[in-house]
């Protein structure tokens, strides 16, 4: 089912049933991206990435892995096996796709892709003084899926958690007014006096991101563990690549046309 929505959407899948069959295959074959279950029949996800890594030219390939659990220690082991991204099961068409335009290293034609989503939230990060920068997106589940997530003292994987509820996290308040929030310490900020997470998330700026058709996708957002200080600067920073990433999220994302 993967495969033929992925080939509805301009990719070229090649499969396999089992982790042998996908070594085989890749023997002779140079894929952009693996996309791999960590539950297979004949060995785990992770085994499968390490011995890929070990194939010539494969030494970089990015992956991801599909997970029916999304825990940490899942998450952490699936990261030190190569993976830079994981999704939880069954994933969505529409987050599959992202992921892969977030994790593939393919290079493009000149003006084939607007700037990459990596390169657009690494930039911002420069301009923030927060860990951790996002582009999520609201789920019909009312969850959180992270399209990527950079974090500056881990760059090359996205730890977003897996299944975050859209409540757990100061992006409600972002839906909530259809404005940009910022919170410099949570602890002392009247916005989140009643957020369960005020003591582990305490600094925060969301921008809504809004499709072409007006409704809100998600939010561009910047975090931290610790009080920062969010100057306009900031806000202004963030704002701007909100209003890029909008302009372009159609061809980037596929919005529009992805299955949800």
């Amino acid at each position: 089912m993967l495969a033929e929505g992925l080939a509805r959407h301009g990719a070229e899948p090649v499969t396999a049933a089992a982790g042998e069959q996908a070594l085989a295959l890749l023997a002779n074959q140079r894929p952009d991206v693996l996309v791999s279950d960590l539950g297979l029949s004949d060995m785990h996800g992770c085994q499968l990435m390490q011995r890929v890594r070990s194939l010539p030219g494969l030494q970089h390939l990015p992956g991801i892995a599909l997970t029916g659990e999304g825990t940490a220690p899942e998450r952490d082991a699936a990261f030190a096996a190569g993976f830079s991204k994981h999704l939880l099961k069954p994933a969505k068409m529409s987050d599959l796709v992202a992921a892969i335009l977030a994790v593939e290293l393919r290079t493009r034609n000149p003006g084939e892709s607007p700037r990459d989503i990596r390169q657009l939230l690494a930039q911002l990060s420069r301009s923030s003084p927060c860990r951790f920068t996002s582009l999520l997106r609201f789920t019909d589940d009312d969850t959180l899926s992270s399209v990527w997530t950079h974090d500056r003292e881990n760059p090359d994987v996205d730890p977003f958690p897996l299944g975050l509820p859209v409540q757990a996290s100061y992006c409600v308040l972002v839906r909530q007014t259809g404005e940009t929030c910022a919170i410099e310490d949570a602890r002392t900020d009247p916005k989140a006096a009643l957020h369960s997470k005020r003591d582990e998330l305490v600094s925060y700026i969301g921008v809504p991101v809004r499709g072409a058709d007006g409704r809100m996708f998600g939010t561009l957002c910047s975090y931290d563990a610790q009080p920062m200080t969010l100057p306009r600067s900031v806000r202004d920073a963030i704002e701007k690549a909100t209003r890029e990433l909008e302009g372009t999220l159609s061809s980037i994302l596929g919005l529009g046309r992805l299955e949800t």
